[in-house]
């Protein structure tokens, strides 16, 4: 058999560089979505996202997020360690995985980005659209693509899964603290409902209990 040349160890170490890359975006887009590894290679949009992010972003800008979200998460924390440009960037990461549109960024960050394309929403991919994670957050479907199964409704969605099972499930430590979305650390047992990860336990929360956005305001009612 002949040697590898040294053009296939190029090509070779290239797809392990890549795959590398692609396993350390899923890992830390756990925290950012709430969906579990599984879950977000399962959408098949893994290195599309990520292409996306990088080139709306441009490469060394998002390496840069990239790197300040890597410790904001080893240090049990979240968006609100970030500063706003890179909590922007977070956002619209979050909603690329959630909606499979990149969003419209807010006008500062879009600025300080120095971004050269059109700041509008667009879809990552025709495929991207009923793969959103937002369809799993409530059980449902996309219209117009994928459609349940006859009789799907009627049969039970699966229970809840418990903060234990989550916590395994992500790999954390027992004593891990969490703090995302949180002013404080606390054990992953005293963590509110909403704001665990996982598609299933936002079934938890009832409609009456979700906030509702502040009114509009006219001109007349704006603050001076």
């Amino acid at each position: 058999m002949a040697a590898p040349s040294a053009a296939d160890e190029t090509q070779a170490e290239a797809q392990s560089e890549a795959q590398s890359e692609l396993k350390d975006f899923v890992e830390y887009c756990v925290p950012l979505t709430g969906f579990a590894a599984f879950d977000l290679y399962a959408t098949g949009m893994a290195r599309l996202y990520l292409d996306t992010a990088r080139h709306q972003v441009g490469a060394a800008r998002f390496a840069k997020f990239w790197e300040h979200w890597q410790d904001a998460v080893d240090g049990f924390g979240g968006p609100e360690d970030l500063d706003p440009t890179d909590r922007e960037v977070a956002r619209a990461l979050t909603y690329l995985w959630f909606t499979g549109a990149w969003p419209r960024l807010a006008p500062d960050a879009h600025a300080e980005l120095r971004r050269e394309m059109a700041n509008v929403e667009f879809v990552a991919s025709p495929s991207a659209y009923p793969e959103g994670l937002v369809w799993k957050t409530f059980h449902g479907h996309p219209g117009g693509a994928k459609p349940p199964g006859f009789g799907t409704w009627a049969v039970k969605p699966p229970a809840p899964v418990p903060a234990d099972a989550l916590r395994d499930d992500l790999g954390l430590p027992a004593d891990a603290a969490y703090r995302t979305g949180l002013p404080e650390a606390v054990s992953p047992d005293a963590i509110p409902a909403h704001l665990l990860p996982g598609h299933r336990l936002s079934r938890d929360i009832p409609p009456s209990a979700v906030p509702t956005a502040l009114a509009p305001t006219t001109p007349e009612e704006d603050p001076v």
